[in-house]
């Protein structure tokens, strides 16, 4: 494909030149998804393109996937260039070809997306179980949301200079109260079985990473973070992520997790604001870089927690 169809990215434009010339490779580039991040198409069929600048990230998909039975079914499958070799290097990343899944990303307002977002992920759960492929340690859940805290404290003058320092309070006295809360379980003996047992996670449950298609079947895209580890952490981050659309309906959200073992401990999870602090961190950061206005993701925080508080109240009742 010609260079004007790629915008004049040079770095873009080497790639496929090299792909295409010197690897002789049968692919032709589509469109720009994100850096590095590439729709293509490869023997003339639909495919994702991405590089990686850490081997390891796509080396332990690869064996994963070659151990999944499953993968079929429920995930966007890595794809080999040729016979065997799912990866080639240049332009210091390693490349590799994923299936595309047309179709939109799930819609979590959606009664019928969230159902079949929890399915999903509990079949990916069930099916993946002992797949015995060598994982590097990952901090504990509650260990990742205290770095967010400590990041949020960090924000406190923002806080204080729009004059939301009461909010700012508010949402560190839940966010540090319901993380003591949660911490306090036995996590070493529950990581430690789940290590045992092999258990895997996919790690980024967020709604981009779950496809619908035409027929109105679904599948996980996006393993870069699989790694092994307690499966409730799916699925407290997935609970969170239908918490805006279900927190005026409080008992629903219960209704879509009806498979996880221990409640109480999910419910606390459930519980810590560490979402909120994701979305304002990033607005925070995008604002930083002039990519947003930061007197807009405000009043968006504003308004989440004051809908969380109203949650929070509620659930309290429920432990």
């Amino acid at each position: 494909m010609k260079a004007e169809h790629r915008m004049g990215d040079s770095y873009t434009d080497r790639l496929f030149q090299w792909m295409q010339t010197e690897e002789k490779l049968p692919i032709e580039y589509e469109q720009t998804i994100k850096p590095k991040v590439y729709k293509v198409k490869y023997e003339g069929l639909p495919f994702i393109l991405k590089g990686y600048r850490r081997f390891h990230v796509i080396e332990k998909q690869v064996e994963f996937f070659d151990h999944w039975n499953y993968a079929y079914k429920i995930a966007a499958r890595p794809y080999p260039f040729y016979d065997r070799v799912f990866t080639i290097s240049k332009l210091g990343c390693d490349w590799a070809l994923f299936e595309r899944v047309e179709g939109r990303h799930a819609d979590f307002s959606r009664h019928k997306d969230r159902k079949q977002a929890v399915r999903i992920l509990h079949h990916f759960h069930r099916t993946t179980k002992g797949i015995g492929v060598l994982s590097i340690p990952k901090d504990p859940l509650y260990v990742k949301w205290e770095r967010r805290l400590e990041q949020f404290e960090e924000t406190k003058d923002l806080f204080t200079e729009l004059r939301k320092r009461e909010m700012f309070q508010e949402l560190h006295a839940c966010m540090s109260k319901r993380l003591e809360d949660f911490t306090d379980h036995p996590w070493g003996e529950v990581e430690e079985r789940a290590w045992d047992r092999h258990e895997w996670l996919h790690g980024d449950v967020a709604h981009h990473n779950f496809i619908v298609d035409a027929d109105k079947n679904i599948k996980m895209i996006d393993f870069d973070l699989l790694h092994t580890g307690p499966r409730l952490y799916d699925h407290i981050q997935l609970a969170q992520r239908f918490l805006p659309y279900v927190e005026l309906r409080k008992s629903t959200l219960l209704a879509y997790f009806p498979h996880v073992n221990d409640k109480e401990i999910w419910w606390k999870g459930v519980l810590v604001p560490a979402d909120l602090l994701r979305e304002w961190l990033y607005g925070y950061r995008l604002s930083l870089r002039e990519e947003a206005s930061v007197t807009r993701h405000m009043r968006k925080l504003e308004k989440a927690w004051e809908n969380r508080k109203k949650f929070v109240r509620y659930a309290e009742h429920m432990l």
